[in-house]
C-alpha cells in the first residue's frame, strides 16, 4: 500500500479568504485615516476660531478700559462697520485677519452679541464652514456666513465661544 500524497501549499479558497481579510483590513486603515485627518482639519480650525475669538474680547475689554469710559459698549473701533471686519483687517489698526482656514474672508464670521446695560453680558461667537457643513448657529446663504439665531435667545452659539460681564475697567 502506498503513502497518501501530502499537497505543499495553499488551496484557491485559503487564498481567496486571505486576500479577503487582507483586503478588509486595508479598508478599514484607510478609512481611520480619513476620519482622522477629518477630526485634525476640525480641531485646527477650532483653535483658530478660538484665538480669533479671543483678540475680539481683548480688544473689547481694551476699548472699555480707562478713564474715558463711562458705560460699556460693544461698538466696533473708529473706521469698522464692525468686529467682523475689524478682525478680517490685517492692517496695524485692524484685527490682524481671520484664521480659519481654506478661505477665512467668506468662511468666518465674528459675531459679538451683548445684552444689559452695565455690565453688559457679552458673548463672542465664530461661526465657519467645515467641508460644506457651518459651524455654529450661522447659516450659509450661498456667498457668505450670516447669523441666525435659531434658538431665539439673542445669543448665536458656537463651539468656538467666549461669555463674560463686561463693564468699564478704570
Amino acid at each position: 500500500m502506498s503513502a497518501p500524497v501530502r499537497s505543499r501549499g495553499l488551496t484557491l479558497m485559503e487564498l481567496l479568504i486571505g486576500a479577503l481579510l487582507l483586503a478588509v483590513g486595508i479598508v478599514t486603515l484607510l478609512e481611520t485615516f480619513v476620519r482622522q485627518q477629518t477630526l485634525n482639519e476640525h480641531a485646527r480650525n477650532l483653535s483658530w476660531a478660538m484665538n480669533d475669538a479671543t483678540r475680539v474680547m481683548e480688544e473689547i475689554r481694551q476699548q472699555n478700559s480707562g478713564d474715558a469710559c463711562a458705560v460699556p459698549s460693544l461698538t466696533p473701533p473708529a473706521g469698522f462697520a464692525s468686529w467682523n471686519a475689524w478682525l478680517a483687517d490685517a492692517s496695524v489698526n485692524g484685527g490682524g485677519g481671520k484664521s480659519v482656514q481654506p478661505n477665512p474672508a467668506t468662511e468666518e464670521l465674528i459675531v459679538p452679541s451683548g445684552s444689559g446695560t452695565d455690565p453688559i453680558s457679552l458673548t463672542v461667537a465664530v461661526c465657519w464652514r467645515h467641508r460644506g457643513r457651518v459651524i455654529g448657529e450661522c447659516r450659509w446663504d450661498g456667498a457668505q456666513l450670516v447669523p441666525n439665531d435659531a434658538d431665539g435667545n439673542g445669543v448665536i452659539t458656537s463651539p468656538a465661544a467666549l461669555s463674560t460681564l463686561l463693564t468699564c475697567r478704570r
